[in-house]
Formats: structure tokens, sequence, C-alpha cells
């Protein structure tokens, strides 16, 4: 176990109606190699659905653990992430803040790994992942440093909330947290690229679950990544236009994808491809071929992208 000189981490957690997957994450909590630990569970279902959980999982503690705390929340309705993720951090008391969704876990040597890049000015250390649908994915050398170009391309991943570990005083400065339905974890990116630079190890520090409905499949996200592009439309500006022109690109190319997801054919998906080569700064070949596979629908862009691949 290495010592808390590095100082407290909290582990924010927010969770709604899903205890079997809050106590996994909990659990891999625990498990960690690190010390000192507190951990803030913020529970969204307005009736406490959490709490039984969280007190279990208090209790099993032993004294020569790495959590010294455990601080449950119970929110009187959900309100978002971010809201919860902002409860939580006020609740906190710890150096650095983990947040932890539900449905990831961390696996033991996460925090160990990450407390020591934090120094100034590096307020954000990140790592890779491995999804259950995607497999291992590892960080990419270029979301180093000065990221608020790639985050401004929404092309940061796997850099997302569970594989980040940050800097308290980063964190303070933006809170409550924006609540931005479908973008929350791309528009809070964004915000801490402005304002401080980013790190990793490179190494798969966390599992990433799979719940039904994930929010990044939905037209939501979609809808969350436009209202990006609008509300920093003056940021984008301070950049070459191929920076919101990849952003752009890629919100149609999504709308395209998950418009035939749901018919086998729609001009409206056709639209979409169209307008994602419009946009694209690169390879435009590619998203010009995807247009026109469209034109057949479902079966024909499947069709390209088999042939294609």
């Amino acid at each position: 176990m290495t010592d808390g000189s590095g100082g407290t981490v909290s582990v924010v957690v927010p969770t709604y109606y899903r205890n079997g997957r809050l106590r996994e994450a909990l659990e891999s909590v625990r498990a960690q190699r690190y010390r000192p630990i507190e951990v803030v569970v913020v529970d969204g279902s307005g009736e406490a659905h959490a709490r039984p959980v969280v007190e279990a999982f208090a209790e099993a503690l032993g004294a020569d653990g790495p959590i010294e705390d455990v601080a449950y929340v119970a929110q009187e309705r959900d309100e978002g992430p971010q809201a919860a993720r902002s409860v939580g951090v006020e609740r906190a008391s710890g150096r650095y803040v983990q947040f932890l969704d539900d449905d990831d876990r961390l696996r033991p040597t996460k925090l160990r790994e990450q407390v020591p890049r934090i120094e100034p000015p590096v307020g954000v250390v990140y790592c890779g992942i491995a999804d259950e649908e995607l497999g291992e994915i590892r960080p990419d050398p270029e979301v180093s440093g000065h990221v608020l170009k790639r985050a401004l391309e929404m092309n940061t991943f796997p850099c997302i909330p569970s594989t980040m570990l940050v800097d308290r005083a980063v964190i303070d400065d933006l809170l409550p947290l924006r609540h931005r339905h479908g973008a929350d974890d791309t528009g809070m990116k964004i915000e801490l690229a402005m304002r401080t630079r980013f790190d990793y190890v490179d190494e798969p520090l966390v599992d990433r679950g799979k719940p039904g409905g994930a929010l990044s499949k939905s037209w939501a996200h979609i809808e969350g990544r436009k209202r990006l592009l609008r509300t920093y439309r003056e940021l984008y500006r301070s950049f070459p236009p191929g920076v919101r022109a990849t952003a752009t690109r890629q919100t149609h190319y999504r709308e395209g994808k998950k418009r035939l997801e749901e018919a086998v054919w729609s001009p409206s998906a056709v639209l979409s491809f169209a307008r994602a080569a419009y946009h694209t700064p690169e390879n435009r070949p590619y998203y010009v071929r995807e247009c026109l596979a469209s034109l057949f629908g479902r079966p024909g862009l499947r069709a390209a992208d088999a042939v294609f691949s």
C-alpha cells in the first residue's frame, strides 16, 4: 500500500438505480493500492435506493484499508450527473478528485500511478480503458499538455471522467459543473482544457461497463454536441477552421449512423452523411463514399464498410 504523501483522493460516485454495478465500483475503490481515500456516493434516486449498499460497504471496511471515510448523499430527485458530481465535490475534502461512474471499475494501481503525475501545470491525468464492447484502448499521446484543440474537436477518448484524476483546485474553479444534457463529459473536458494541462498513464486502469441505454448512443448525445458547437462558437474562431470542422463532421456522421439504426433507409440520413462529407477537413473520399453508400440505406452502408474495411 502506498502512503498518503500525495494527499487524499476523493472518489465521487454518482449513482441512479444500479446497485449491482455500484457494489462492484465501490469494491474496486477498496482494492486501491493507494491511501488515503475518501468515498462520496451521491444517490439521485430520490428514495435513498443506494443507501443500504453504501452502509453495508462502510460497515465492512477494515481499519487497515485505504478508505478512511465513506459519505452517502441522497438527492431529492435526479438532476443529472453533473449536479451529482458537483454535490459530491462540495462534500469531499481531498486534494484530488476521482469521478467514478457507477458502471465502471478502477484497477488496483490507478490512483497510485496517477497521483504523482499531478504537478503544476498539470491538473488532469487520465489513463487507458478496457471497454466491455470495444476492448482495450490506450491514450493518444497527442492528448497531453495543452489539449484544448483536441477537446474542441471532441476527440479525446479514452479521456473520460472515470479515467481522469483531477486536481481539486482545478475542479473548484468549475463548480457548479454545468449541465449539458447529452454532452456533459465533453463540455467538462473543454472547460478543464481551458484551465490546465493534461497528462496520461499509458495503461488501461479502468474497466468500463456498458449498461443499457448508454447516453453516448442517444439522440441527446448528438443534440448535445450541436449545442456545444454553438456555445463555444467564439472560442472556435481562435483556432484554425479545421478544428470546428472536425467536430461538426463527426457530429453529422454520428447523426447519419443513428438514423440508419432506426430506419433501413432515410433521406435525412443521406443529408447527414452529405453534411459530414462537406465539413470534413481531411479524408474527404471516405466520407463521400459513406454518403453515396447511404443512398442505398443501411444495407448499402454495411456493404461499403465491409468492402473497404
